[in-house]
């Protein structure tokens, strides 16, 4: 265990993190939306930052591209310098006969860094 500041962290501690996808509608959701479910393994790659500086990675299902996910705030510090994540879905939004609203997703960081 590492001593942080007056807190003990273990050396097996994850933080999961939820995030949401941005621009279903736009991408190729239509062609695998009846494959998604939870728990699929979704690839995050790097796709830069936007105009604040927060990291944006493009959320791939098999080599479908299904829109991109938004990092940012004090989270943002453990996700940069890192190009590629897996992550998988938590959770859909759809109604019967109509395509998927909303998809959730859970990333893992399993360490952290401090950041002064």
């Amino acid at each position: 265990m590492k001593r942080l500041k007056e807190f003990m962290i273990s050396d097996q501690f994850t933080l999961n993190t939820i995030v949401s996808v941005d621009e279903l509608s736009q991408h190729d959701l239509l062609y695998v939306s009846h494959q998604l479910q939870v728990g699929s393994a979704i690839r995050l790659e790097i796709a830069g930052t936007n105009v604040v500086g927060d990291l944006r990675y493009k959320a791939y299902f098999q080599q479908y591209l299904l829109g991109y996910v938004t990092i940012g705030g004090p989270v943002k510090s453990i996700y940069e310098g890192i190009d590629s994540l897996e992550c998988e879905i938590i959770n859909l939004k759809s109604q019967k006969f109509l395509p998927i609203r909303a998809i959730d997703l859970n990333l893992q960081a399993t360490k952290m860094r401090l950041v002064s």
